[in-house]
């Protein structure tokens, strides 16, 4: 049972949650830039949310379904066709054999989630299938997906997934009859607002730059990646320039670089830096700013450690209630 890429689109990768444990060694963490959305695909798949799942990056992507497979497709970015016919997100999909998915273009979003029941035959270096190009490991050796690359799935589907009734349609896919009402909060709209807190460094930032964060926006620049994204906007500035000792980093961390620049670190970015840490990111809003594109707007909004807490502990407990809500679903 497999797929085969007939064309990656603009970038398409295989991920999980990534390598955790390893940062003492200067191995980033990586994974998926959207945890929510695939969690999402892989939970409606009946699969565990740390399943090995295709990431696809805006457009351009064509997969042939080489046997019959369950899948689900979640996330933003790009519309989806089966067979030239246009198919919703967030649903499990029954597809038959030969069956061409392809992505298009769309206004909004960024990635979007290609999760198939079982999940993929992927193998795990340091406990993880997540593709890291820049160490090239992970993923099909170590590099993004290209034309012709056979992934195979595996056929411990579960029970309640097999168990679904689909009937396949003429288009060459079916439905179930439920499926998750989940889009993130941007309203198809090119501004998303992102709740940070201050970062370690925040006291040495001048109080007009310290204004300046929480009171206009930035822009994503075109220079911006799985590594970073680097924003346009207003500089931000110390009370005094100094040299700084290089420190730990994590994703979510905005750093400012000595031109003024913030740049947020996403999923591949290193270990350690060396550029003052202004603030960071709520954790439950990465996967928010994972679907910003280049010359998308952000603004960030003032929380608390307590509240990020609280609103992570919000998300943990919404990904469970979903868990439960499909397999009391399929029973």
């Amino acid at each position: 049972m497999s797929i085969t890429i007939l064309k990656p689109g603009i970038s398409a990768s295989i991920q999980d949650f990534g390598r955790w444990h390893y940062q003492k060694y200067g191995v980033p963490v990586g994974g998926v830039m959207d945890k929510m959305s695939s969690s999402i695909a892989n939970i409606i798949c009946g699969n565990e949310v740390n399943e090995a799942l295709l990431e696809l990056t805006l457009h351009g992507t064509e997969i042939v379904f080489n046997e019959d497979a369950y899948c689900c497709i979640s996330g933003d970015g790009c519309n989806a066709y089966i067979n030239e016919t246009k198919i919703e997100f967030n649903r499990l999909i029954k597809i038959k054999a030969f069956s061409i998915l392809k992505t298009k273009p769309t206004r909004y979003g960024c990635r979007a989630y290609l999760a198939i029941a079982g999940g993929f035959q992927v193998n795990k270096i340091m406990g993880s299938a997540s593709t890291y190009v820049a160490s090239g490991i992970g993923g099909i050796n170590g590099k993004n997906l290209a034309t012709g690359d056979i992934i195979q799935f595996t056929h411990k589907i579960k029970k309640v997934i097999l168990d679904t009734s689909i009937q396949l349609g003429e288009n060459g896919f079916a439905y179930t009859n439920w499926h998750i009402n989940f889009k993130h909060q941007h309203n198809n709209s090119n501004h998303t607002s992102i709740n940070c807190v201050k970062g370690p460094e925040w006291n040495l930032f001048n109080q007009p730059s310290q204004h300046t964060l929480f009171n206009t926006t930035f822009t994503v620049s075109n220079d911006s990646n799985r590594m970073g994204y680097r924003l346009e906007g207003n500089e931000l500035s110390l009370i005094q320039k100094q040299e700084m000792l290089s420190s730990a980093v994590a994703v979510g961390i905005i750093q400012v670089t000595p031109k003024g620049q913030p740049i947020i670190l996403m999923a591949d970015a290193q270990t350690i830096g060396g550029y003052p840490r202004i603030a960071r990111v709520c954790s439950t809003d990465i996967s928010k700013l994972a679907q910003s594109r280049p010359g998308d707007v952000i603004s960030f909004n003032q929380i608390t450690e307590d509240e990020s807490y609280t609103k992570l502990r919000e998300q943990d407990k919404k990904i469970d209630q979903l868990k439960i809500s499909i397999e009391m679903t399929n029973r």
